[in-house]
Order: structure tokens, then C-alpha cells, then sequence
């Protein structure tokens, strides 16, 4: 049997701490509706984001990642240059739309979109600070775009009462100041909390501790920070805006859990409140987004991205490119590519395995963990008896998902049905790199990998070599930004910079 004859072991140790790479920019994952949602010293002024296709999109680095497990790690540190700029990265400057929606839930919802447990004591809100007016930079410049002002900060009772204002226009949809107080928000919370925005912070660039409107930004050269997100939030409400309006052409409907999502928005929200002790959902949102947004403002924030997502998601899975195109993107951009250290050689594998760790064991001087010859026997079995049952069945990968979400004892991949991505040779320990890099490996391979730390079920999902990895993904990024550009330019924007008023936030 082909499965018998894959069965291997005497391999020793690893499990992939593999970090994907890069794919386009995204915005974190998770955000709490606390002062933990921002840095612990970013100032009042900072709002928050979320990136959107289309022109002009702040960067920011991804941070997902397939964790192993606690205790195990690879070999080396991946390399640097394999996972930074290419070509298509650089010029891209996009934020993944697909993910919006998962971090805005988070902002406000406690992560899940869920009302928070019960806890006999909430976590303590910071006070927000006092509103208080200061010099800015640079001056009032040009009135028809974003350098219209030096500061858009106002007071918040300046905020509440301009709130209905009407600052932006496309065709017959129009932007409020509470809206726009939502989409900024969004925006700098969002590069705030990427790697690009904390490297920002660790080398000075960016100064958490003083507001937006006293640093000149440092991506541009020119203008400040909040210019610069003001920019982008307006720029985010037009690309969403424009994908909405297909979604409503292509007839497209939300799903039944948006929709609940949707519905259950100002209960969640009022849930939170309580939990963290402010008197009303009006308070919670004055303390993340800032003053002048209201629930209304959000739920028109959440529906629009929601429905921005459904048009987006449907074209971009439509960008396949071919064999040849990839060939000829990469002969043109191979130079810059091996600036990067990417050539045609290497590859990358993704693979599949389920981590049985011996019981009982004790611990050695080093503190590390010894286990008898007895417990190991004992590991193995119960590996090749639920390996053997598997193979009895389908052996194919949606199988070995669900024997790896049942059996597993990988933290890190369990969930995810013991799928580790973008494995690079030489980023893990020896013998699991040896195995999932078997020049004999083909999609379905398996086998049993011996580790330090147990007995591992292996199944080799595919390889993808790294030019080739980089070149699908920078030229998909490539034409997506092409189709925005088609899709806003349907759609023109008209602003009203001497309208905008923005409220402070509390992040501190």
C-alpha cells in the first residue's frame, strides 16, 4: 500500500514555528474595547483603521502567523530578506480588505463580537484627558485637500454639535463628521498596531506621546500624521463606498450571520458598557472611536465595509494568473527580486501533522524533559494506532484536518487542522526539515517523524517554489489595485476640508 510504504520515522525533532510570509498588508486581527487597544503610552489624539484596497493606502506589515507550540522553535530565525519587500510589495501599498471586518468586530466587541463574561470586576477604564488645544504642524495650508488645516481637533463639545455635518460626497451617498470620526479612528488604530507602525515608534518616527497634528509625517515628508490618516480615511470610505455600490448592482446580500452581526450591534455594544462600567454605549464609543460618533455612525461603518467585502472578495478570487504570466512578471521584476534574496532556487511546503507527546516524564537538572524508554514505546503506539486507523479510510487531506483537529497536542496548529504554510528549508530543526524537504515529497506523502517532543503524523499538502510564491502574490496584488482604480474611478469624491472636525481619543 502506498500509505504503508510513506509510513517513516527515526527522524528527531520539530515542529514548524514557520511564519507564513508576508502575504498583502493587513490590519491586526484582535482589539479590545480598552485603553489595551492602543500602546500603553500612545497619546489621546490617536484613532484607529482598517486599510482598504485602492489608492494611496497607509502600509502596514502583516503579523499573522501559524504558531507551533510553546515550547518548540525553529531552527534559525527565518531570513529577513526572504520575507520583506519585492517588487510587487513595494509598489503595492494596500491594505487586505478581506480582513477588515474581523479587527473592527474585535475594536469594540471584546474580540468575539460576543458580550464579555462575567466578571465580578471590570477592567478599569482610563479617564480620558482633557481637550486641550495646542500648537500644530504644519499651518493651514491648501483648502481643497487635507492640508486645509493644521488641526482638525476640536473640543468635544465641538464634536457632538458638528457631528451631522456633511463633509464628503460621492454621488448620492454622503459622509458625516460622526462617520468620518469612525473611519479615521479605524485608520490609525490600524497602522498603529502593525509592525510597520510599531517599527515607526521603536525608531522615533512616530512619537506615541505627542498628538498627530504636532508630528510631521514621515512617509510623506511633508504635512502631519493626521493629515496623512485623514487622507486615508477618506480615501477608505470611497474605495468602500465604490465596492458597496457593486455589491448592490450584482444584486449580492449579506449572510444571515452578518446580518445578525449587524442587528446585534448596539445590544453588544450596550453589553460592554456595562461590562466595563461607563454609563452608555454613547460613552464606550465617545472612549474608543471619540466624541461625535454615534451607534448609528458605527453600524453605518460596520454595513458598509461588510457589504464592500462581498463585491471585493467575489473579483479577487476571480485573479488566477497563469504558468506564463508568472514566468514573464518574474523575468521583469528579477532583478529587483534578487535584491531581495529571492532567486529560483528554494521552495516553500505546507504540511500537515498531528503531535502525540509521551505522558508522565520527569524533569532534568537543565529543567528540560526526560521521558523512559517505556513512555516513548507507549507514544509511538498510540501514534501508529490512530495513523494506521486513518489509513484505513480516505487518506486524503480533509481527513488527516480532522484527525489533527481531534488528536493533536500542537497548540499551534490544532485548529487549524495541523496545517503549517510557507515552511522555508533551513527555518526549522533538522529532522522535521529533512522530511517535509525529501526531494521524493508529493502532495499526500505521510509518515511518523520522531521529535524531542513526541511523535508527529505527517502529511505533505505542496510545495510552491519562492519565486514563484512571490510572483503569484505581487502580481494578484498588482491587479487588484488595477481593478480599485477602475472601481473609484466610477465613482468621484468631493470633500468639504473646511467642514471636517475630528474628536480626540483616548489611548492613553
Amino acid at each position: 500500500m502506498e500509505n504503508e510504504k510513506n509510513l517513516e520515522e527515526g527522524l528527531e525533532e520539530t515542529v514548524p514555528a514557520a511564519e507564513p510570509v508576508p502575504t498583502e498588508e493587513t490590519a491586526p486581527a484582535t482589539e479590545v474595547p480598552t485603553e489595551e487597544a492602543a500602546p500603553a503610552e500612545a497619546p489621546a489624539e490617536e484613532e484607529a483603521s482598517a486599510e482598504v484596497p485602492g489608492e494611496e493606502a497607509a502600509p502596514a506589515e502583516e503579523a499573522a502567523s501559524s504558531e507551533a507550540p510553546a515550547e518548540e522553535i525553529p531552527a534559525e530565525e527565518p531570513k529577513a530578506e526572504e520575507k520583506k519587500a519585492t517588487p510587487g510589495k513595494m509598489a503595492l501599498v494596500i491594505g487586505a480588505i478581506v480582513v477588515v471586518i474581523a479587527v473592527i468586530i474585535a475594536l469594540l466587541m471584546g474580540g468575539t463580537g460576543e458580550v464579555p463574561p462575567a466578571a465580578e470586576t471590570a477592567p478599569a477604564l482610563t479617564e480620558a484627558p482633557e481637550t486641550v488645544p495646542v500648537p500644530t504642524i504644519p499651518a493651514d495650508g491648501n483648502p481643497d485637500d487635507e492640508t486645509c488645516k493644521g488641526t482638525y481637533t476640536v473640543t468635544d463639545e465641538e464634536a457632538a454639535a458638528n457631528a451631522d455635518t456633511v463633509v464628503a460626497t460621492i454621488g448620492e451617498h454622503t459622509l458625516t463628521n460622526g462617520q468620518l470620526q469612525a473611519f479615521y479612528w479605524m485608520q490609525v488604530q490600524s497602522f498603529l498596531s502593525s509592525e510597520w507602525g510599531n517599527q515607526m515608534m521603536y525608531y522615533g518616527v512616530l512619537d506615541y506621546t505627542q498628538p498627530l497634528d504636532m508630528q510631521v509625517c514621515a512617509l510623506t515628508g511633508s504635512g502631519s500624521w493626521q493629515q496623512f490618516f485623514l487622507k486615508e480615511a477618506l480615501t477608505t470610505w470611497r474605495n468602500y463606498c465604490a465596492l458597496a455600490e457593486k455589491s448592490r448592482e450584482a444584486e449580492m446580500e449579506l449572510s444571515k450571520e452578518e446580518q445578525a452581526f449587524l442587528d446585534g450591534i448596539e445590544e453588544n455594544l450596550q453589553a460592554n458598557a456595562e461590562y466595563y462600567g461607563l454609563e452608555s454605549v454613547e460613552d464606550l464609543l465617545k472612549h474608543n472611536i471619540g466624541p461625535g460618533a454615534a451607534v448609528e455612525d458605527y453600524i453605518y461603518f460596520q454595513e458598509l465595509l461588510m457589504r464592500g467585502n462581498l463585491y471585493y472578495d467575489a473579483e479577487v478570487a476571480k485573479i488566477n494568473p497563469t504558468a506564463e504570466e508568472l514566468e514573464t512578471f518574474y523575468a521583469e521584476h528579477e532583478a529587483s527580486y534578487a535584491e531581495s534574496g529571492i532567486t529560483r532556487e528554494g521552495k516553500f511546503v505546507d504540511v500537515r501533522h498531528v503531535l502525540f507527546v509521551p505522558e508522565g516524564g520527569t524533569t532534568d537538572e537543565s529543567g528540560a524533559t526526560v521521558y523512559t524508554d517505556a513512555e516513548w514505546a507507549a507514544c509511538e503506539s498510540k501514534a501508529r494506532e490512530i495513523m494506521n486507523a486513518w489509513s484505513k479510510g480516505e487518506c486524503d487531506e480533509e481527513s488527516f484536518a480532522a484527525m489533527a483537529a481531534v488528536y493533536s497536542q500542537d497548540p499551534g496548529s490544532k485548529d487549524n487542522g495541523g496545517l503549517y504554510e510557507n515552511v522555508q528549508q533551513g527555518q526549522m530543526v533538522p529532522e522535521f526539515d529533512a522530511w517535509c524537504f525529501d526531494e521524493k515529497r508529493v502532495p499526500g506523502h505521510n509518515g511518523i517523524v520522531k521529535t524531542t517532543y513526541g511523535y508527529h503524523l505527517m502529511y505533505f499538502v505542496k510545495s510552491t517554489p519562492i519565486w514563484e510564491y512571490y510572483s503569484r502574490q505581487d502580481l494578484v496584488s498588482e491587479k487588484t489595485n488595477a481593478l480599485m482604480a477602475d472601481i473609484t474611478a466610477q465613482y468621484p469624491m468631493e470633500v468639504e476640508y473646511s467642514a471636517i472636525s475630528l474628536g480626540l481619543v483616548n489611548l492613553a
